[in-house]
C-alpha cells in the first residue's frame, strides 16, 4: 500500500474520531460508522492478503454482541466496540509491507515487529480523546486466556472486548479465503475454535460464540463480499 493512501486513511479515521466524539446523537454515530466501514472497505479491497478481513471481524464480533447475556452487554458499549473490532489491525499500517506479505518463515525480529501491532495501533488511537476503551481493547486483542498472549495477561484479565474480537479475528483468518490458503468450512472452524477453547481464547465466550445460527454467521460474510464487489466496480480496484 502506497505512502499517500496510508496518509489518507490515518487522516480520514482521525477525523471519524472526531467526529465519533462530538457527536451526540446515536444516528450520527451510525453514520460515522458506515464511512468507517467504506473507507476500510477501499483500502482492503485492493490488499488480496486483507481483502475484507477487518469488515468480516467488524460484522462477526456485532453479531456476537447481540447474542451476549444481557449481563455482559451491559459491560460494553456497543459504538466502542464497533470502532475496536473494525481498526483491530491498525497498527500493521506501520509495518513494512514486504514483511506482511512474506510466505516463508520470518526471522526473530521480524516476527517481533508484526506482534508490536498491537502497539502502534495504541499509538495511533490512544491519544484521542474518548478512544481509551477502543485503543485499550485492540491492544489486548492478542492476549491468551492461558497467559502466553503479547503482554502476559490472563483470564478476566483480558478486556471482555479483547477477549471478543480475539474469537472473531481467529475465525474470519481461518475461514475467508486467502491468497495463500484455502479458507477453512464452517464445522471445522467451530472445531479448532473449541480445540483452542481455555487456552487460547475464552471458553464461555467460545461456547456463546458457537451457538450462534449459522445464517447469521454466513450473513456477515456475505454482507463482507457485497461491500468489496461494489467497491471494486465504483472504483475500478
Amino acid at each position: 500500500m502506497e505512502f499517500q493512501y496510508i496518509l489518507i486513511f490515518l487522516i480520514v479515521v482521525l477525523l471519524c474520531a472526531a467526529i465519533w466524539t462530538l457527536s451526540v446523537h446515536r444516528k450520527y454515530k451510525a453514520r460515522n460508522i458506515e464511512l468507517l466501514l467504506t473507507l476500510v472497505g477501499i483500502i482492503e479491497a485492493g490488499d488480496p492478503i486483507l481483502d475484507g478481513h477487518s469488515l468480516h471481524v467488524h460484522n462477526l464480533t456485532m453479531v456476537f454482541y447481540d447474542f451476549l447475556p444481557v449481563n455482559m452487554r451491559l459491560k460494553l458499549n456497543r459504538e466502542e466496540l464497533e470502532y475496536a473490532s473494525l481498526l483491530l489491525d491498525i497498527g500493521k499500517l506501520g509495518i513494512p509491507r514486504d514483511i506482511l506479505d512474506r510466505k516463508g518463515k520470518l526471522k526473530s525480529e521480524e516476527w517481533a515487529l508484526v506482534r508490536s501491532h498491537p502497539e502502534i495501533g495504541l499509538r495511533i488511537l490512544g491519544t484521542i480523546r474518548g478512544f481509551d476503551n477502543i485503543s485499550r481493547w485492540i491492544l489486548y486483542h492478542h492476549e491468551r486466556v492461558d497467559g502466553k498472549g503479547y503482554h502476559g495477561l490472563k483470564g478476566n484479565e483480558i478486556p471482555l472486548a479483547s477477549r471478543m474480537i480475539a474469537i472473531t479475528d481467529t475465525f474470519s483468518a481461518i475461514t475467508m479465503v486467502r491468497a495463500y490458503k484455502p479458507p477453512m468450512a464452517y464445522e471445522d472452524a467451530i472445531t479448532e475454535l473449541r480445540l483452542s477453547s481455555g487456552s487460547q481464547l475464552d471458553a464461555e465466550l467460545v461456547d456463546i460464540f458457537c451457538q450462534i445460527p449459522l445464517i447469521n454467521i454466513d450473513k456477515c460474510l456475505e454482507d463482507v463480499h457485497h461491500r468489496i464487489k461494489k467497491i471494486k466496480d465504483e472504483t475500478k480496484v
